[in-house]
Order: structure tokens, then C-alpha cells, then sequence
């Protein structure tokens, strides 16, 4: 008789029976404006509220680093995005924290959360997912990197939205949350880590590790915000041809001076259409706000006291490469 061992390296896991909707990914660096942009997009006419939920940021990175297989991998995702969706249409599992922007009470349709709690489940609920055709929104952190999985996934049902942020105000608001010292120490980060010679190390540092444990806070950041800046940039790279045109790409200063040159083309993108809430959501959200270069000086110089000048120079060679802007030149060369 076989046992479960004996099975495994036949058994060949598959989810097919999916509710088949399309489902909004908005992904960025930590502190990259993607909270503005999840909010804004709840306020289309069938976009759901925006949602955090780590598995799908995590199972990704457990494939990538060879702790999961492909198969287990598509079908973990398929699992969680189906569920997810089933659970916002009956409101199970949904935030209702006031302060919480991935909370009902920051979307645009908030009401109809509440509604949902007293609305059938079961059944009636999927049937309400085939008539609405809700699309569902969650929030990834640097999934570009490995945004092929998201793909095999999803196919084309995927709508992936990429916010590039300045490094130097992403590098600063990082510190001010403190990144630098809070992964892998405080219980309430919840990045994943790993052993390094008796060091807990962030993925983000993976093949840094020297430099990370040598670096004080604002050099990890620098360090890590480098890193993953060029592996998202390999990673969108990388994806399958017939699957870039899936992706748009957001900068987020450009974006909060000049939000409504985005939004027309978000709607052919998304196949929804922004309504009269959102006037709302950009006015509580200061878009559009004026537009200001002196305060990067500012946070430049302040991030460059605090570090040595084997991290500035690093820094310095980030800048000049994102200031190059190499998602202008991607979306040309889409057919």
C-alpha cells in the first residue's frame, strides 16, 4: 500500500474550476503610493474594495526560492484569489477598521459591505459573481519581480499595476517606518526572513547579506530599495511577451500632479469606468497637488549624512537610473 510519501512525486496539483473574474494586482516598493492608487481604482464601477492579504504576497516568493513547487504554487494562488473574492461578496473577512486604508470605510462603495452582511451566502453569493462580474483588487509588494507565477496563475485575467516611487522619498518614508530595523525583530513586520549565519536576513537582501548586517538602518534601506528596484525591473523584463500588454506602469509623482492624464488610460486598461465618487476620493487624497523638487534635495542630503560613501555611491548610481524612467520605453515597444 502506498503512502503519502509514495505519492509525491506523482501527484500533480490543479485548480480549474475557477469563478474566472478579472482581479487587479496594484504592486510597488514598500511606501511606493499604492494605497492612493488601490483606493482611487474601488471607486470604478465593479472594482471591489482593496485588500492585503500576505499568502499572495508569500506564495510567489516560496516558488521563487524553491521552498513550493510550480504546481502547488498556481493552485495555492488560484485558491486564495477565488476565495478572497467569495469573501468580499458576503463580507467575511473583511476589514472594518475606520483608520485602515485597505478598510471599508476608506473605499468608495462602502455601504455595500455592509449590505453583504445580511446577504445570502452559498449560492446566491456565486450567483451574484457571475451577474456582477466584480473585479477583484488586492495590493502586492514588489511582485513584479516574480510576476511570471501571477501569470501562469491568472492568464489574461490578470490586470498587474506597477507604481515606481523616487528612491529617495521611498527610502525616506521607509526610515521614517522604520524598515531599516523592524524586519525580522518585530513581531508586527511580517516580511519574510531567512538564517544566514545566524542572522536573520530580508529576501530583499538576498545575495547582500554581508552588506545588510554591516549597514546601519538608512544603508540596509538603500541597500534593499536598490535591489529591489532592479530585480522588478528584470522581472517585468522577463515575462512572457503576449503578457506585458497586462501591465501599466504608474509614477507616483507624476501621478498625484497629473492624476487625470492616468486615469483615461486606466480605463481602457481596467474595462471599467471611474464614477462620480471619484472626484471624492481624489479630493480627500490631495490629487492633484502641486508639484515640488526641493523637498528630494532636502531628503537627499538628510539620507546622506547618515550613510558612508560606499552607500552613497550606490544611491547616487539608483538615482541616475531610475531618473532614466525605463517604463516609458517598455510600453512603446507593446504591440
Amino acid at each position: 500500500m502506498k503512502t503519502i510519501d509514495n505519492y509525491n512525486s506523482e501527484i500533480k496539483l490543479e485548480r480549474t474550476n475557477c469563478f474566472e473574474n478579472d482581479v487587479i494586482l496594484i504592486d510597488g516598493q514598500g511606501r511606493s503610493g499604492k494605497n492612493l492608487i488601490a483606493v482611487l481604482l474601488s471607486s470604478m464601477e465593479r472594482v471591489e474594495k482593496m485588500r492585503l492579504d500576505s499568502q499572495l504576497d508569500y506564495i510567489p516568493r516560496y516558488f521563487a526560492t524553491g521552498k513550493m513547487s510550480h504546481d502547488a504554487a498556481v493552485t495555492s494562488l488560484r485558491t486564495e484569489f477565488d476565495e478572497k473574492l467569495y469573501y468580499n461578496m458576503i463580507s467575511r473577512d473583511v476589514n472594518f477598521r475606520y483608520q485602515d486604508y485597505s478598510g471599508v470605510m476608506k473605499q468608495a462603495k462602502r455601504f455595500i459591505y455592509f449590505k453583504r452582511l445580511f446577504m445570502s451566502a452559498d449560492d446566491e453569493a456565486v450567483e451574484r459573481i457571475y451577474n456582477e462580474k466584480p473585479i477583484f483588487q488586492d495590493m502586492t509588494h514588489d511582485g513584479i519581480h516574480i510576476l511570471q507565477l501571477y501569470f501562469d496563475a491568472l492568464k489574461d485575467r490578470l490586470k498587474f499595476i506597477h507604481i515606481f516611487r523616487d528612491p529617495v522619498q521611498n527610502i525616506y518614508e521607509q526610515n521614517r517606518r522604520g524598515f531599516g530595523t523592524r524586519i525580522g525583530e518585530d513581531p508586527r513586520e511580517l516580511q519574510l526572513t531567512y538564517n544566514w549565519d545566524g542572522h536573520k536576513i530580508p529576501l530583499m537582501a538576498l545575495g547582500f547579506e554581508q552588506e545588510f548586517i554591516e549597514g546601519n538602518p538608512l544603508e540596509r534601506l538603500v541597500l534593499m530599495v536598490d535591489a529591489m528596484f532592479r530585480r522588478n525591473v528584470n522581472g517585468y523584463l522577463s515575462v512572457e511577451d503576449n503578457y506585458k500588454k497586462n501591465v501599466f506602469f504608474i509614477e507616483f509623482e507624476d501621478f498625484v500632479v497629473n492624476p487625470y492624464d492616468y486615469m483615461n488610460d486606466l480605463e481602457s486598461f481596467i474595462g471599467s469606468n471611474f464614477t462620480r465618487k471619484t472626484k471624492k476620493i481624489l479630493k480627500r487624497e490631495r490629487c492633484p497637488r502641486p508639484e515640488s523638487d526641493s523637498k528630494r534635495e532636502e531628503r537627499l542630503a538628510d539620507i546622506k549624512k547618515n550613510i558612508s560613501m560606499k552607500y552613497c555611491e550606490l544611491l547616487d548610481e539608483l538615482i541616475h537610473d531610475y531618473d532614466q524612467k525605463p517604463w516609458f520605453n517598455w510600453k512603446k515597444n507593446i504591440k
